[in-house]
């Protein structure tokens, strides 16, 4: 056989391997999906599930997928189970809680907050210009909140708007959600450890055990977060 023979001979079976590893790795992802699938409806109760707009399932599934593969190979970079779960807890955050509170604050809101604080711009901006509530900015308030500090005015209307919803306030104020919320920020897995693409792997995994738990245990971000709307819609 000539070299020419032998490398065509090659070429054809280095694309039928590629193909072959085409279909099980179509074949792996679609059969663990389903196993994910089959945790997420197992952890969270119906309630919880029936205010899931299906693109939370899918966020989910996404993140563990990556998860896997990050268990499997060294060479897989974390940042995108961070990215995935990042999206859904700000999503939760936004269509949950800063949504109507934007509602809330537009309706009672008698005067505008001029005080020179990087909190107060940023709930001045959730309310009149529709930006997001950043899940650092979020954490900063809930502090705040939670210390009975709130005392300028933006603040102050979140810290009422929580208050009008009880079951909201006791979710994210009086049950472990702050705490969680703490040791995810102090991890820095979500602020500059994923912008700077130094995640390690023990990072990962412990910003997902704060987040999901695994699907065993509760007293995780987006089981309170989901739960939080179980009542006092």
């Amino acid at each position: 056989m000539s070299l020419q023979d032998e490398n065509i001979k090659l070429k054809a079976q280095l694309e039928h391997a590629r193909e072959w590893m085409k279909k099980e790795i179509e074949w792996w992802k679609h059969d663990y999906s389903e196993v994910i699938q089959e945790r997420i409806y197992s952890f969270f109760p119906p309630e919880s599930l029936s205010h899931f707009p299906n693109y939370w399932v899918e966020n989910i599934v996404s993140a563990e997928l990556v998860y896997k593969h990050l268990l499997e190979w060294e060479n897989i970079d974390g940042v995108w189970v961070i990215i995935w779960y990042q999206k859904i807890i700000d999503q939760m955050i936004e269509l949950y809680i800063t949504k109507w509170f934007r509602k809330y604050a537009q309706k009672h809101s008698k005067n505008i907050s001029n005080i020179n604080d990087p909190l107060e711009k940023s709930l001045r901006l959730i309310i009149e210009k529709k930006h997001i509530f950043s899940l650092w900015r979020f954490y900063g308030a809930l502090k705040i909140i939670s210390a009975w500090w709130a005392k300028s005015w933006y603040l102050y209307e979140f810290s009422s708007y929580l208050k009008s919803r009880v079951f909201l306030q006791k979710s994210l104020l009086e049950s472990t959600f702050l705490l969680q919320l703490q040791w995810l920020i102090d991890l820095h897995a979500v602020t500059d450890k994923r912008h700077s693409g130094t995640l390690s792997k023990k990072d990962t995994s412990s910003a997902r055990s704060i987040i999901i738990w695994d699907f065993k245990d509760t007293n995780c971000l987006l089981y309170i977060l989901a739960a939080s709307q179980n009542t006092d819609i």
